[in-house]
C-alpha cells in the first residue's frame, strides 16, 4: 500500500494530507465524571487526546478542570455528573482498513485520515476570550437571548481550560473560573456561556482576569 496524499483548496490551503490526521472517537459511547474525580479518568488516556464535555441534561453549571490538583481533577460547578468523550488522532486508533470512502496512509502504514466513520463532531465556534481586555465577564453562544436546539449534542473542548482555587492564609479563598457554563432552557434547548473571572476573598463582585482562555464548542453528529 502506497502512502501520502495532498488536497489543496482554491486558497492554497491544505485540506488533507498524510501529515495531519483527522480525529476519531476513542470510545463511541460517552463517559461520566463527577466534580473532584480524576481528569479525564478513562483507562488508556494519553496526553494528546482531546476531551470534550457537557453538563448533565437539565443541570446548570460550569464544566471545566481543576489544574491546581495533582493530577488534575474535573470541576463541575453546580453540575454533576459531567458527560464527556475522548477524541484521538486516527493514526493511533488502529482504524480498520475495510469499508468504503477515502483513506490516507502514513509511511508507517497507519491510517491518518478516513471518511469511513460512524460518529463525528463539527466545530460550532472557536476563539480566545480575555475578560480584562474585552471588559466583560463572559460571552454567550449562540447569544445571550437565543438558544441552541438539540442541546444534548453540544460539547466543549476541555483541555485548554482551567478552573481552580487557592487559599490565602488568614484571608480566605480566591476562586478563579475559566470554563463553560451550561444554561438549560429545558431538556432540549440551552446556551453555553464562556467565562473567565475571579472572586476575591470576602467579596461578592467578580473581577475580570487578564488571561487568555482558548475555547471551542462542538456539535456531535450521528
Amino acid at each position: 500500500m502506497a502512502f501520502g496524499i495532498e488536497i489543496i483548496n482554491n486558497n492554497d490551503r491544505i485540506l488533507i494530507d498524510n501529515n495531519y490526521p483527522n480525529i476519531g472517537f476513542f470510545s463511541t459511547s460517552t463517559s461520566t465524571a463527577t466534580s473532584g474525580s480524576n481528569y479525564p479518568g478513562l483507562a488508556g488516556n494519553v496526553a494528546s487526546d482531546l476531551v470534550v464535555a457537557r453538563a448533565n441534561t437539565n443541570t446548570n453549571g460550569v464544566v471545566s478542570k481543576d489544574i491546581n490538583s495533582t493530577p488534575p481533577t474535573w470541576y463541575a460547578g453546580g453540575t454533576s455528573p459531567i458527560t464527556y468523550y475522548l477524541l484521538r488522532r486516527f493514526d493511533t486508533l488502529g482504524v480498520s482498513q475495510s469499508g468504503y470512502g477515502v483513506q490516507v496512509y502514513a509511511n508507517t502504514g497507519n491510517v491518518t485520515f478516513t471518511s469511513n466513520i460512524s460518529k463525528n463532531f463539527e466545530i460550532v465556534t472557536v476563539g480566545t476570550f480575555n475578560s480584562f481586555i474585552s471588559n466583560t465577564f463572559n460571552i454567550a453562544f449562540p447569544s445571550s437571548t437565543t438558544w441552541y436546539s438539540d442541546f444534548t449534542k453540544y460539547y466543549c473542548a476541555i483541555n485548554p481550560t482551567a478552573s481552580f482555587q487557592f487559599t490565602i492564609p488568614s484571608v480566605g479563598t480566591n476562586i478563579f473560573i475559566c470554563g463553560y457554563r451550561y444554561v438549560w432552557a429545558n431538556s432540549t434547548h440551552g446556551r453555553i456561556v464562556v467565562e473567565s473571572n475571579q472572586q476575591p476573598p470576602g467579596t461578592s463582585p467578580l473581577n475580570k482576569l487578564n488571561r487568555d482562555f482558548h475555547y471551542m464548542i462542538l456539535k456531535e453528529l450521528t
